[in-house]
């Protein structure tokens, strides 16, 4: 990893902090159920990087549950205070993505895409103008 950091961030408490050396490969949106759950919220937003750009320091607890395609869906989360921080799928090795909102300065974010917009709820209040898939799209 580089010595300067694109972005860092940390959970609520300050007992699980990351730094994450390069610009994300994709940023989005997601409304899946899991997503919301997880969350709380009507979305998750994350940011997509290289898992050997992203240096996490503290101990995780991880839940695992099954996506649409089978994949597993691992969420990591600080055993503490319980923020959500991270979330990898068994079929894209090598990347995590980020739950933006654990990320210090995060005004660099902008979704390129959403998806699950069929479980978007009504109060969750999107840009029309981002692309939108109804469920997750097949992989390019």
């Amino acid at each position: 990893m580089s010595e300067q950091a694109f972005a860092s961030g940390q959970c609520l408490c300050g007992d699980v902090k990351f730094t994450i050396a390069s610009e994300p490969a994709m940023m989005g949106q997601c409304h899946c159920d899991d997503c919301r759950k997880s969350t709380g919220t009507g979305h998750a937003s994350i940011a997509f990087f290289v898992k050997d750009n992203v240096k996490i320091d503290g101990k995780l607890s991880t839940y695992t549950s099954k996506a649409d395609n089978g994949a597993g869906i691992k969420r990591s989360f600080c055993p503490n205070c319980g923020s959500s921080l991270f979330a990898e799928s068994t079929d894209r090795d090598g990347v995590i993505g980020v739950l933006v909102g654990a990320i210090d300065d995060n005004s660099w974010f902008k979704a390129n895409f959403r998806v699950y917009n069929k479980s978007k709820p009504a109060w969750d209040l999107m840009d029309d103008n981002i692309p939108a898939f109804e469920e997750m799209p097949p992989a390019a």
